[in-house]
């Protein structure tokens, strides 16, 4: 019978083959996509309960607090479109839960309604309303480290004599750098480290592309790219495992929740590009406030002088100590498919 360790380099071996690496070394998007996607054991491709407040999950999110989530997201559609009718549009919601959906138990006026999770195709009908809770920052994304000598070299994994998963320099491929590093004025120290969500963008680019019309509405939690390049020295991609956040990315592959911030001047640029107007980015305490005031009201006024587990959801998802600061509310309307 082999030992645990030798168990665990058989593992990672098979992991390093089967994700693609060159030469035993790995580039970040390759592991992230087998860690989190990889049809039999990538984390999101298992079948088991990830999100929730039990203590076998890993996270939980606003759409697990319960319906006053999507009571407040159906109103905040009707009051982005307008004078558009909902019952025009069809509600797509991208990145669900297994068997989750963000209507269930809410009453919406949506011509029809239609669930992708993660690692589905994505098609999106003519007229719709595109919803996404946390899908973005669950993409794959590049790390780079900044040299004071040789400047952004991209950074990969590589299988280490003692079994353990090591970073290390990627050799140079002549493939250049992302255009906002190289035209970055970098006060980067030495040895900076830089994860950029090239997946989230790529899937955002998928997703306009396809000849749509209607509302983009996303929740997730994001910077700048000065942000990125100035102020987040050690990296900020992290790991989620049973409700604790880490920085030991490949620790538990498979088993544990890999994310990374957005750019949202990246995203805002891709949804202009491809003919979205009126874009917004917003805390979702402020977005809700303006966009659903009347769902906010009503969950505040009803049955005063009794504890309401509906009030008490809406304070943790409006609060700025709870998830009211933490996300922001990010997207725009696009009148014409382009």
């Amino acid at each position: 019978m082999p030992t645990p360790n030798q168990e665990s380099k058989l593992d990672l071996t098979a992991l390093m083959e089967n994700a693609g690496a060159k030469d035993g070394i790995l580039d970040f998007p390759s592991f992230i996509r087998f860690a989190l996607y990889e049809p039999e054991r990538g984390y999101y491709s298992k079948q088991r309960k990830r999100v929730g407040r039990q203590s076998q999950t890993d996270f939980y999110t606003a759409q697990s607090l319960g319906p006053v989530f999507g009571k407040l997201v159906v109103q905040s559609c009707a009051t982005l479109l307008g004078k558009s009718n909902l019952s025009e549009y069809v509600f797509v919601e991208i990145g669900a839960e297994p068997e989750e959906s963000l209507l269930e138990g809410t009453i919406h006026s949506f011509s029809a309604s239609s669930t992708i999770r993660l690692g589905d195709k994505i098609q999106i009908p003519e007229k719709s309303v595109v919803f996404a809770n946390e899908w973005l920052d669950s993409q794959p994304f590049r790390r780079f480290r900044f040299d004071k000598d040789k400047g952004w070299i991209e950074r990969g994994l590589k299988l280490g004599k003692d079994s353990q998963l090591k970073e290390v320099d990627l050799p140079e491929t002549g493939i250049p750098l992302p255009q906002c590093l190289q035209e970055s004025d970098s006060q980067s120290c030495h040895n900076y480290i830089l994860d950029l969500p090239v997946g989230a963008n790529q899937a955002l680019e998928e997703l306009c592309n396809q000849p749509w019309s209607g509302l983009f509405l996303t929740f997730d939690y994001g910077l700048s790219l000065r942000q990125f390049i100035e102020e987040r020295p050690k990296g900020i991609a992290r790991a989620y495992h049973r409700h604790k956040l880490t920085d030991k990315l490949t620790a538990n592959v498979g088993e544990q929740d890999l994310t990374c911030h957005v750019c949202w001047d990246m995203l805002s640029e891709i949804l202009e590009k491809s003919g979205f107007e009126n874009l917004f980015l917003e805390r979702q305490e402020s977005f809700f406030l303006k966009h659903a005031n009347s769902v906010v009201e009503q969950i505040v006024k009803a049955k005063p002088g009794t504890f309401d587990a509906d009030r008490q959801t809406l304070l943790e998802l409006l609060h700025p100590g709870n998830m009211g600061s933490k996300f922001q509310a990010f997207g725009g309307v696009r009148n014409q498919s382009t």
